[in-house]
């Protein structure tokens, strides 16, 4: 029998190369979140017994949908690092539960890293959960292309009951530690600058470049370098690094340097969490994990090299970046011949070149200018009328570099001359005011495209009224109620994080519903609140950003609803 879990704080005790690590923790530092979130009826209790055990206890219920109780507790990932996983020892009832692990670098709505274990009734059995045997889960299904589970990042871990087998469970756990704890790193006082990591590993065509460019990289924060290998630059086309290195290919030499460096330390265990890095030069290098992992197409050679300003990850391909202005995207596209011909007339060209900028646009395709009234296009690319057109045109663009994403974290950005244009998903597709995103993130060396299916104008008509279910809509109340009876008292209690949990599934219900049946506009605003609080780490904040949501979207809902059903439901208390 191991030490029973009392102590306060971890213990760690090291024999020879082989060291375990018990997380020692009392009853209290853990909680239980069981399926009333989504209005089961599963109950679950932790608690301390005679023997200085935890006791995990409770009866699983299938009925409403359910069928989950967990116990959670909050950890650091130091007590993790450079293990090799975790060792329960446990005495079961026969039943198979998971062990939950989550991290700080993936957060998903209701998914983390699991892995099943068996129980033996009424015997002792320790139990070893390699962490390269977790897996990630998200809604109960497996996540492709996931990242691998960083020990050091573990936030949580919990232990989960969901085995679809109603009734009572208990589960008596004596300890739980880490196995196979390995040194941990010291970082060398005596760093290597990129010159002298450079040459080590070869990277002498790159030094060359760098040299001449007369590149200064930031000092002022860690850099990560995607420094192609000789090999790489001498793939280019013949007398392509000749003429970088004249003074007339400077700026060019410059922005495809730029375009290897990101102001952050990004290691390779990183990468499998992103989709794009947003470089130096202001563009971003797509990431490709699924297969073997390429950035930007390029292979990677050899990662996690350090240098005194960050890290060097050596690739097998020169990164290219977009070298043409907006103005020539635009020009040499087939879909925006109408735009061009319009920036032209209006005498905005030089306003989209290289020499400007960055600058976000959203470009009408031709179609959306053939849709407009009749005569109306004619009329704006008359000379008469060119203030009205630039006024026209200036609703399309946003200072700065801003994709999608972006876009919809901001929800609003004022354009060019100040007007203020908003940015929602609606149905499943980015919305920039009355128009569809069809075609997102074009790069351009002096900002961002975006391409657009309808013309932007200073004045809109009011949109068709949209026919609503009341069934629908009732339904939605019932869970407007059910997030606020579970999650306040989880706020006002100190669990923000519980709350959090509890709004973020109840708006996912509700979107379920559909927009067809509950209005486009509460989707809307449902869907905003979601990718707003998928930026925000702090989960107090996630929780008041979703009851602002529910609490906008109440009173519309009521309205929607049956007059004889809606005089019967409840007013939203105020408390959070």
């Amino acid at each position: 029998m191991t030490v029973p879990m009392l102590a306060a704080s971890v213990v760690f005790n090291v024999a020879d190369s082989y060291s375990q690590s018990d997380l020692g923790r009392g009853a209290e530092s853990w909680r239980i979140v069981v399926d009333g979130v989504m209005g089961g009826r599963s109950s679950g209790r932790v608690s301390q017994n005679e023997t200085g055990n935890l006791q995990f206890a409770g009866d699983l219920s299938l009925e409403n949908n359910g069928g989950f109780s967990q116990m959670r507790t909050n950890v650091s990932g130091d007590d993790f690092a450079g293990a090799r996983g975790i060792q329960i020892n446990v005495r079961g009832d026969g039943r198979d539960y998971k062990f939950d692990v989550r991290c700080s670098n993936v957060r998903l709505m209701a998914g983390g890293f699991q892995q099943d274990f068996q129980t033996e009734a009424g015997k002792w059995t320790t139990i070893q959960l390699p962490f390269d045997d977790f897996r990630l889960y998200s809604f109960g299904r497996l996540v492709p292309n996931a990242p691998a589970l960083e020990p050091a990042r573990i936030e949580s871990i919990g232990v989960t009951l969901a085995d679809k087998k109603p009734g009572a469970f208990s589960l008596e756990i004596d300890s739980i530690r880490t196995f196979g704890d390995k040194p941990r790193a010291v970082e060398s006082t005596n760093g290597s600058d990129l010159v002298t990591v450079a040459r080590a590993a070869g990277l002498n065509t790159l030094l060359e470049l760098v040299t001449a460019a007369e590149l200064e990289l930031p000092t002022d924060e860690s850099v990560t370098i995607f420094a192609p290998t000789d090999a790489a630059f001498a793939a280019l086309p013949e007398a392509t690094v000749r003429a970088l290195l004249e003074p007339a290919g400077r700026d060019t030499l410059r922005s495809i340097l730029t375009y290897h460096v990101t102001t952050s330390a990004v290691r390779s265990s990183d990468v499998m969490s992103r989709r794009s890095i947003s470089t130096l030069n202001g563009q971003r290098i797509a990431i490709d994990t699924s297969g073997p992992i390429s950035i930007g197409g390029a292979g990677l050679v050899t990662v996690d090299v350090p240098f005194d300003g960050g890290i060097v990850h050596v690739i097998d391909t020169v990164l290219m970046p977009e070298l043409k202005s907006i103005g020539e995207v635009a020009g040499e596209s087939s879909q925006l011949t109408t735009l061009a011909a319009a920036v032209s007339v209006s005498g905005l060209s030089e306003q989209v070149s290289s020499e400007n900028g960055p600058w976000t646009v959203f470009a009408p395709v031709d179609s959306a200018f053939a849709n407009l009234p009749p005569g109306t296009l004619d009329e704006l690319l008359q000379e008469s009328n060119r203030s009205q057109l630039i006024d026209i045109l200036g609703l399309h663009v946003i200072p700065g570099r801003l994709y999608a994403n972006e876009l919809l974290a901001n929800r609003r950005a004022q354009t060019l001359f100040g007007n203020s244009v908003n940015f929602a998903i609606i149905e499943g597709r980015l919305q920039v005011g009355n128009a569809t995103v069809i075609t997102t993130d074009i790069e351009a060396a002096n900002g961002v495209v975006h391409l657009i299916d309808t013309v932007l104008l200073p004045t809109r008509e009011a949109e068709p009224i949209q026919t609503v279910s009341a069934t629908a809509s009732v339904e939605a109340i019932r869970l407007c109620e059910l997030a606020i009876s579970r999650g306040a008292p989880l706020f006002n209690t100190g669990q923000a994080a519980g709350c959090a949990a509890v709004y973020e599934v109840v708006i996912e219900s509700m979107i379920g519903l559909g927009s067809q049946d509950l209005g486009r506009q509460v989707i809307q605003r449902l869907e905003m609140a979601l990718a707003e609080a998928e930026t925000e780490p702090d989960r107090t904040k996630c929780a008041w950003i979703y009851r602002r949501a529910l609490d906008d979207i109440y009173p519309r809902l009521v309205n929607q609803a049956e007059p004889a059903t809606a005089t019967e439901t409840t007013t939203l208390t105020a408390s959070r």
